[in-house]
């Protein structure tokens, strides 16, 4: 019996033990081992608080993930996913408030956080997005045709205007919580390109593939760490000259359905498009920057939603 016990006891902390790494450490999304909540001093977002600040502002992330409504910051794009209640919020903005509450928030960082929180919970105002992942509405399956994945792929598609002279900046959409990010770059900065070039000069020559093998073989080598840090180092310099819209799918929706009957023989892409760039030219709700544009970031980004061929 006291063998059984013993054995039941082990299995108990291997268990738990497995739950923890799993459910925090591990991330679900990249499958690999990664604490979210780690101090970096990396992004620009994270340059507003000093080292001790921003020690403070992960912790009070991480209660607030533990204890309250949940939430993952996506650290490239500089925003914070809360999962409850529904949405997004500008890290540029949280660090910003998060620095002006001075000592107190570094002493009691759990409270300056939920504060901040909830403070965007009152109302949607630059750098807050709402979400609902029913946005396609409750029992509804299909858009004009489009289930929530084609529905997905007409945004991305919207998002990218040909023939626009622009850097790429990435962008990001989820049918499943409802709401798309399009970074919005000019121009990479002249020192941004040659720290691209330094980074691809480590990767060395690109391989001449002879057949499928020398694809597999190419694939599986582990990368050269010095080009994967000065890549790292090129990206970082790019992401201070991006800025990010985001838009709410739900918003989205009804636009659509309202402009669809007046479009009547364009492309989803095209209707979306014409709806998202109204969004923004006429500062509609479900559409926000995580901080604020400059001229040129506005007039890009209605070029990029305005001109499609």
């Amino acid at each position: 019996m006291l063998v059984v016990l013993v054995v039941l006891g082990v299995l108990v902390v291997a268990v738990g033990g497995f739950a923890l790494w799993f459910f925090k450490i591990r991330d679900p999304l990249k499958g690999e081992d990664f604490y979210q909540f780690h101090v970096e001093q990396k992004w620009p977002w994270e340059l507003t608080l000093t080292p001790e600040q921003e020690k403070a502002f992960m912790a009070g992330l991480e209660a607030f993930d533990d204890n309250e409504g949940g939430c993952y910051p996506k650290r490239e794009e500089g925003i914070l996913r809360v999962y409850s209640p529904m949405m997004l919020i500008s890290l540029f903005s949280m660090t910003e408030q998060f620095a002006a509450m001075g000592p107190a928030a570094i002493q009691d960082p759990a409270r300056a956080v939920r504060e901040l929180v909830d403070r965007a919970a009152q109302g949607e105002t630059l750098g807050v997005l709402y979400y609902d992942d029913e946005w396609m509405g409750e029992g509804v399956e299909e858009i004009d045709g489009m289930d929530k994945y084609r529905f997905t792929d007409a945004v991305m598609s919207a998002m990218h205007a040909q023939g626009v002279d622009h850097e790429f900046a990435g962008g990001y959409a989820d049918e499943d919580k409802g709401y798309a990010t399009m970074g919005v770059l000019v121009k990479n900065p002249q020192h941004v390109d040659r720290m691209y070039d330094q980074a691809h000069a480590l990767a060395g020559p690109a391989p001449d593939y002879k057949n499928r093998l020398d694809v597999w073989k190419d694939v599986m080598k582990p990368e050269n760490p010095e080009y994967l840090e000065a890549f790292d180092r090129a990206e970082v310099e790019k992401s201070k000259y991006i800025n990010t819209l985001m838009f709410c799918f739900e918003r989205m929706a009804n636009e659509y359905r309202e402009a669809r009957p007046h479009m009547r023989y364009a492309e989803p892409h095209d209707v979306l498009s014409v709806v998202m760039a109204r969004m923004l030219e006429r500062n509609m709700p479900g559409c926000t920057w995580t901080r604020p544009p400059t001229r040129e970031q506005y007039e890009l980004a209605l070029a990029l939603l305005s001109n499609r061929s």
